[in-house]
């Protein structure tokens, strides 16, 4: 038989016990506390080491900076040259189209099958393009700054500058310009460039909407004076544009390159290259500085994303097209400001490009997530020709049509959220339209068909069926005519003359 004792351990042994792991935790203790001193230094080494090499990569930057600006300012100093302005380039009026009704007994009609012999392929127009990079990355210091704010399309902008300067441009000659260009280069504005590059980064100012915020803070710090206009020249180039500046009656004035032909600007030509005069005084003969920077970009009249507004609603709009398909929709009026003071612009001269930056530019989303959602529960379970057909009798129906020079005295093409808002609409505000529904709510590629006075587009359906076509890059593109009233997909508007006819490629 097994007996199993238990003995109580004695006072003294416990004590030592005790005293053990007492010191085995103290040990442990201070180990750990070792273990976190010496991470702890490293962390911090490491950390001061990063800073130490982020400063030093900073002042590379800002030694770059300083001494691009200061070649700049070298060349400034060299006699400008002598150049004319050039007429501005206008919108070529051509005889509209009004819509043509297809009678019921037409559209009951199998489609047609026909190719349409166009008579050129209008060039691709550049794909749009992010704004370009500043000359180097600038971080401020930490100097005393004034704080300028104005209201941009109802959006409360605001960019530093700095508290104690008092820039003065004595007289308009290339030695009083460029110190001034000294001076604007000085640590001091780099609180101007870097609050600048952070409102076009945060409110997605595109180029031509950063280049009038910038003229607007500029004069409301010196007013519409020649120093305002170098400021504003200033930050242009920091930005990374390519601009020049010209004088004329003792006036100073910023001149910028684009990569399309700006309509109701005049300009000057410069090795090839339109320099826009975009202020609102003319002269008729300047002397142009041809300083420039390295990497220097053209500004670009395509909207990438559009610039983040305030929103301020209007008044709800239903749309409702024959069949009844319909959609309610408010649109933000800032928004419709800032797209009614947009300029119109084609690409190397030619003017049947002009719709295509219309056509690219996006929807807000509050507009989409208003306006999408009926029109996709219509369209959902159709075929491509289906879907289609159903946006197609909706814009045809659901908008009154006039012609633009009885609205607005003369051409005046609108961006889809402007078709959307205004009371009329003409064949080209129809053809923008459409080609951004069916883009965005059915994923088909579409094309613009330009007929001398008519616009109408084209869709590349996956599924082959009847209808007129145009061939483009290999693929089938079915005639969708948004002017021509209850037509079918397929249906060419009577009266259009196809030989003459044009595609205009968009992206």
């Amino acid at each position: 038989m097994l007996f199993l004792f238990f003995v109580p351990l004695q006072p003294k042994f416990t004590q030592i016990m005790r005293q053990t792991i007492l010191w085995g935790l103290l040990i442990l203790t201070c180990s750990l506390s070792a273990q976190n001193d010496a991470f702890e230094a490293f962390r911090k080494q490491q950390a001061e080491k990063f800073k130490q090499t982020k400063d030093n990569q900073q002042a590379q930057y800002d030694a770059f900076r300083k001494r691009a600006n200061e070649q700049y300012a070298r060349f400034m100093r060299e006699p400008w040259t002598a150049f004319d302005e050039q007429q501005e380039d206008t919108v070529r009026q051509e005889p509209a189209m009004p819509p043509v009704i297809m009678d019921e007994a037409q559209t009951l009609t199998s489609e047609p099958t026909a190719a349409i012999a166009v008579s050129s392929e209008v060039e691709v127009l550049p794909a749009p393009v992010a704004s370009p990079e500043p000359i180097a990355p600038v971080k401020p210091q930490n100097n005393p700054a004034k704080m300028v704010s104005i209201s941009y399309f109802g959006t409360i902008i605001t960019i530093g500058f700095p508290a104690d300067e008092n820039l003065h441009l004595p007289a308009v000659d290339e030695n009083a310009i460029a110190d001034a260009w000294i001076e604007l280069s000085d640590s001091r504005y780099d609180i101007t460039v870097s609050t600048a590059l952070r409102a076009r980064k945060v409110n997605t100012l595109c180029d031509w909407s950063y280049m009038k915020m910038l003229e607007a803070i500029t004069q409301k710090r010196y007013g519409k004076t020649n120093e305002a206009v170098l400021v504003q020249a200033f930050l242009m180039t920091q930005s990374g544009y390519r601009i020049r500046l010209g004088m004329g009656n003792d006036k100073l004035y910023m001149l910028v390159a684009s990569l399309y032909d700006i309509f109701d600007f005049r300009y000057f030509l410069l090795d090839d290259t339109k320099y826009y005069n975009v202020s609102d005084e003319r002269t008729s003969r300047m002397f142009i500085s041809q300083a420039k920077f390295d990497k220097e970009q053209s500004i670009s009249l395509q909207i990438k994303e559009l610039p983040l507004l305030n929103s301020e609603p209007t008044a709800k709009r239903t749309l409702t097209s024959e069949k009844g398909l319909s959609s309610v929709v408010s649109l933000n009026q800032n928004m419709i400001d800032f797209f009614h003071a947009y300029p119109q612009a084609c690409y190397n001269g030619n003017q049947s490009t002009r719709w295509v930056a219309y056509a690219n530019t996006p929807l807000e989303e509050e507009v989409r997530s208003m306006l999408y959602p009926p029109l996709q529960r219509a369209i959902h379970g159709m075929s491509e020709r289906e879907a289609a057909g159903l946006l197609l009798n909706w814009v045809q129906t659901a908008f009154e049509y006039e012609l633009d020079d009885k609205v607005w005295g003369s051409d005046r093409a609108f961006f889809a959220q402007e078709t959307l808002f205004y009371p009329f609409c003409d064949c080209e505000d129809r053809s923008i339209l459409f080609s951004r529904l069916v883009r965005d709510l059915i994923g088909l590629e579409v094309v613009f068909i330009y007929y001398p006075g008519h616009l109408a587009t084209a869709v590349a359906f996956n599924e082959d069926g009847a209808g007129d076509y145009v061939n483009y890059k290999g693929k089938k593109y079915i005639i969708c005519d948004p002017t021509y009233i209850h037509a079918n997909i397929g249906r060419t508007m009577p009266g259009m003359e196809n030989r003459q006819a044009s595609i205009i490629a968009l992206q």
